[in-house]
């Protein structure tokens, strides 16, 4: 827990790139000071509800394979599959690899765009949930590695809860753009950027081994 821990907080550097924008984008000049932390508070909820929805989508898929009848080494391919993912998506939030091209699902033209762009313009004051819900969607790395250790759970329960926990982790950097407007240099946030994904890096190789050298593992333990 405490190494997902970690990698939430450093990984959340990288979100501040993608979604810092919506953060500060929902704040209104004169709006009372109680009101801008309930939108901020609303819009961070949003986002996490979408973490652990997708964390329990996953949970599920991964609890049927455990469950299935007559597939014994399912938790061991999960722990190999996970691992895997992880590797490739580390590898992603380090610049190695390119990050999946789902940029056409996600423009301004497509219907995320459009939903996005009414939700923008709504005054309903669920609009900042709302918000916060359809931005938890967007493509992200480091996304992609907490669902795939959520995967590796076998469990409902704990996939939705590696998911809350890296809702929960994204709260003080996107905070902080919200209210201050700024957050660490770009140099500082690069550099925390890659050593978030030399950690996912390292979390599934040793998911990895867990499952296809448990022996290993356990003596090593």
């Amino acid at each position: 827990m405490i190494p997902l821990l970690v990698t939430g907080l450093l990984g959340s550097f990288h979100c501040v790139g993608m979604c810092g924008g919506f953060a500060l984008a929902l704040g209104r000049p004169g709006r009372p000071p109680w009101r801008q932390v309930l939108v901020q508070v609303l819009f961070l909820f949003g986002k996490a509800s979408t973490y652990v929805l997708l964390g329990g989508l996953v949970g599920l898929a991964g609890a049927a394979l455990v469950r299935a009848p007559g597939f014994t080494a399912a938790q061991t391919v999960l722990a190999i599959v996970a691992g895997i993912l992880m590797v490739l998506f580390g590898l992603q939030i380090l610049g190695v690899l390119k990050e999946l091209p789902l940029g056409s699902l996600f423009g301004p033209e497509s219907f995320y765009g459009r939903a996005v762009a009414a939700v923008t313009r709504a005054r309903h004051p669920a609009a900042p949930f709302v918000f916060g819900v359809l931005t938890g969607f967007l493509p992200c790395p480091l996304v992609y590695a907490f669902l795939a250790e959520a995967l590796g759970t076998g469990s409902i329960l704990g996939a939705m809860g590696v998911m809350a926990l890296l809702g929960l982790c994204t709260v003080p950097a996107l905070a902080l753009v919200a209210f201050t407007g700024a957050v660490a240099a770009p140099h500082l946030r690069s550099w925390l950027i890659r050593v978030a994904g030399v950690v996912v890096i390292v979390l599934g190789v040793i998911t990895f081994l867990r499952g296809a050298f448990p022996d290993l593992m356990h003596l090593l333990h």
